[in-house]
């Protein structure tokens, strides 16, 4: 019968298969009622989504949290997630580590009642899952559970969100953790270039704290500073509640307030984030790293805010830049013309309450880092000195606005995007404004932005490799590193001191 029943279900399998077939056929665009001969004839109706808004996921629980719930009864579980305005960034230098060890322990150092393996056996029991993390500017704690479990899940869940007990052994097991994985954090060319390069930037500015533990620092943390650090963050006005699943609302609400009860809040008084950073003195810096055999290269300066008047145009500009993918400038020099780098791109990182960064970066031998570097800069000043033709400007702006429907694409997506905007405190009508604020977008607009973000004079370049073999440069190219300016050469940290 097993073997009737296989067989039976790969022919039903194929039969899907065939239709789904037929049906992309029949599903063909067409031209002038015909089947295209080349992909470049296919035409697509426009695209007309139309997001929703937040103010039919939103409601507010008695303790001042808000609440965003869309219901989904196609799987019967719950997704929640609390967003927690906390993060590295307000942990004392001296202790860095400190709030990512307040997460970690939060979930597994136990709680309340319960310990660690008491939790993780219940959890298990109940299929469901919770986790915590507190990244450099936002914290954030799920659960995910069966809908019939939610009761005692959300028990649980409580009882980590409240009443964690920062067990001194679990304490000592992950400081020994921490430590231990310190000492490979040179291992590893990709965390070299983004910690030096936060250093560069950056300087002493809190952004660059998670990059800042030292043996001394995780050894600095005691009990008392983690349950200091978790009672001044972690109290219900400070939360924002997302759940997605199959539920009736009135009735999760009920739950939600029920959580909360008992619950005081205080008042939240965050230390001050410079949000005004001096430029950096431009220069190249190069991190020796003899022992690989490719260069990691990254070349930029200082940028914006995200909430910026030229947003958009300044993300088409650098779609087309490097941002873009395979269709990016700088993609098709390096890799596909020259065929000798990959991992490149663009980025402009945008953060909400200091400026980013603008970086252009790829991967390299070291032989053909400085040829590639000069393709960058080359590219870079084509941008800020040409004028776009239309093309690629409006299949930059097609390609945003048809990710318009990434963020609404789930129950969960279309809360989690709701929750994190509040957070950022972005408008609510940014989405409803989305795809209009891009079509606005024209050409000259994307050689204005160009002119205003991109500063050639501001650069800092970045090798993390071998500095030897690349400046030794490439035989079939004659540019050098040196061409570009005066070469620092700085050793590798010290793993545990960062001296």
């Amino acid at each position: 019968m097993k073997t009737i029943q296989t067989i039976f279900r790969g022919r039903l399998l194929s039969a899907v298969i065939v239709a789904v077939i037929a049906a992309a056929f029949t599903c063909t665009p067409v031209l002038a009622g015909k089947i295209v001969d080349h992909p470049d004839k296919l035409k697509y109706k426009e695209l007309d989504f139309k997001p929703p808004k937040p103010d039919g996921y939103r409601y507010q629980l008695k303790c001042g949290a808000t609440v965003y719930l869309a219901e989904n009864h196609e799987v019967p579980t719950v997704d929640l997630t609390v967003l927690v305005r906390t993060g590295s960034m307000y942990e004392p230098v001296e202790k860095a580590g400190l709030a990512s060890m307040v997460g970690y322990l939060m979930r597994n150092g136990g709680i309340k009642g319960m310990t660690v393996s008491e939790l993780d056996e219940e959890i298990a029991f109940l299929a469901g899952d919770i986790s915590v993390d507190i990244g450099s500017d936002r914290g954030s704690a799920s659960l995910f559970c069966l809908s019939k479990d939610v009761d005692r899940a959300l028990e649980l869940f409580k009882g980590v969100l409240k009443t964690p007990v920062f067990d001194d052994v679990e304490l000592e097991k992950h400081r020994e953790d921490v430590i231990n994985n310190m000492k490979r954090r040179n291992s590893s060319t990709t965390a070299i270039e983004q910690r030096e390069w936060m250093y560069l930037l950056y300087g002493d500015h809190p952004c660059t704290n998670a990059y800042r533990t030292t043996e001394s620092s995780i050894n600095s943390i005691e009990r008392a500073d983690l349950i200091a650090f978790h009672q001044k963050y972690f109290f219900p006005k400070n939360f924002i509640f997302s759940v997605a699943g199959d539920f009736d609302p009135k009735e999760l609400l009920a739950k939600l307030d029920a959580m909360m009860a008992g619950w005081p809040s205080h008042e939240l008084v965050l230390p001050e984030i410079p949000d005004q950073i001096p430029d950096p003195k431009p220069g190249i810096f190069m991190i020796k790293k003899e022992d690989v055999n490719q260069s990691r290269i990254r070349i930029g300066h200082l940028g914006v805010k995200r909430d910026i008047e030229d947003q958009y145009a300044l993300m088409v500009m650098n779609d087309i830049l490097g941002g873009g993918g395979f269709t990016s400038r700088i993609t098709r020099r390096v890799r596909s013309d020259e065929g000798l780098y990959y991992g490149q791109g663009s980025r402009f990182t945008r953060p909400v309450l200091y400026p980013g960064t603008f970086f252009a970066y790829f991967q390299t031998k070291h032989a053909t880092a400085a040829y590639g570097t000069q393709i960058i800069l080359e590219e870079i000043e084509r941008i800020r000195t040409e004028k776009c033709e239309d093309e690629p400007v409006e299949n930059a702006k097609a390609s945003f606005i048809s990710n318009l429907v990434n963020p609404f694409s789930t129950a969960k997506n279309i809360v989690n995007t709701f929750a994190s905007d509040q957070y950022t405190g972005r408008p609510d009508n940014y989405w409803q404004d989305y795809t209009k604020n891009f079509k606005a977008v024209t050409a000259d607009d994307v050689l204005a932005v160009a002119k205003k973000y991109l500063h050639p004079d501001k650069l800092i370049y970045l090798v993390v490799g071998d500095p030897e073999a690349v400046q030794a440069g490439w035989d079939k190219q004659p540019v050098r590193f040196s061409d570009f300016g005066k070469i620092t050469i700085l050793p590798l940290r010290d793993p545990l001191t960062l001296k």
